[in-house]
C-alpha cells in the first residue's frame, strides 16, 4: 500500500447551495451542536447521533466537491483525506 502525501491548498470557491443543500447543512450543524454540548458532561452520545454522523459526511462532501480515496480509487473510511474533485 502506498501512502498519499498530504498537500494542503487553500481553496476559495462560491458554493451555490440549493434551498434543499441549505438546510441540510444547518441540520449538520445542529448535529454537532448537540453532539459537542453531550459529550462536554462527558456523556455517551445517543445512537441517532452517530447514525446521523455518517449520513452527514456523504452529504458534505457532495456539497463541497471532496472526495476521498484509496490507492485503488474507491472510497475508504479507514485511510486517506478528503480532497477537492
Amino acid at each position: 500500500m502506498t501512502k498519499k502525501k498530504i498537500v494542503f491548498k487553500e481553496i476559495n470557491r462560491i458554493i451555490n447551495l440549493t434551498q434543499q443543500q441549505s438546510k441540510q447543512i444547518l441540520e449538520m450543524l445542529e448535529t454537532l451542536r448537540n453532539i459537542n454540548a453531550v459529550t462536554d458532561d462527558k456523556c455517551p452520545l445517543d445512537y441517532e447521533q452517530i447514525c446521523k454522523l455518517d449520513g452527514m459526511e456523504h452529504q458534505l462532501a457532495d456539497i463541497v466537491g471532496a472526495k476521498v480515496e484509496c490507492e485503488h480509487g474507491h472510497y475508504t473510511r479507514w485511510s486517506g483525506s478528503y480532497e477537492y474533485k
